[in-house]
């Protein structure tokens, strides 16, 4: 689902330098955290915001608009899905999937193509907001009541991300997430009401 990232590509990568500038921080220092050395590829690239800070060089993204931008941020991106990687076997040694599991098309499918072109041992890092939390269920709310983005997503509790990752066969080896605070954001190693952002890290086994 790339359409609303076609429409509103301008809007969406404003965000993270005017009403997101905070959170987009931690959120970046919370996958920097635990993200590996290695031939990283980031799956829903979008505008770059992401993989550029972290210094990814592969990214791939539907939206042709998004990778636009994307290009001034990273060093190689390419138009294509997450269903159908362009990439050989054991291509990479990480796979980054922040936000982008929210909306995907097919989930399974898409996690076994990123096991397939993971190296033995590589990991997947994925980013996303939580269902079962305050903001998770604002963000559903909005969406049933029609939000331009929101209203395209699928919202994950961090236990069905788990249990879909063990079926294809992962093992959790890192968990932290941002959490809203009285004073602003925090990383913390566990998940909470306050939660706004996840990151799990599995490896392929």
């Amino acid at each position: 689902m790339h359409r609303p990232f076609d429409l509103y590509t301008e809007d969406y990568d404003l965000w993270f330098t005017t009403r997101g500038r905070e959170v987009y921080r931690y959120e970046l220092r919370a996958i920097c955290g635990e993200l590996l050395k290695g031939r990283v590829l980031e799956v829903g690239v979008g505008t770059g915001r992401f993989a550029g800070p972290l210094g990814v060089r592969f990214g791939l993204d539907p939206s042709l608009r998004s990778l636009k931008l994307a290009r001034e941020r990273v060093d190689y991106v390419v138009a294509g899905r997450g269903e159908a990687l362009p990439f050989k076997d054991g291509s990479f040694s990480v796979v980054l999937l922040i936000v982008t599991v929210c909306f995907l098309d097919d989930v399974k499918a898409t996690i076994g193509e990123i096991k397939r072109v993971l190296r033995p041992g590589g990991e997947l890092i994925t980013g996303y907001v939580p269902a079962d939390t305050r903001t998770g269920r604002e963000y559903i709310r909005k969406g049933r009541e029609g939000h331009r983005f929101y209203a395209h997503a699928r919202f994950w509790r961090t236990e069905e991300l788990e249990s879909l990752l063990r079926d294809h066969g992962f093992r959790k080896v890192g968990f932290r997430s941002v959490v809203k605070t009285t004073g602003g954001y925090a990383i913390v190693p566990w998940e909470s009401e306050d939660t706004v952002f996840s990151v799990l890290r599995v490896k392929k086994v």
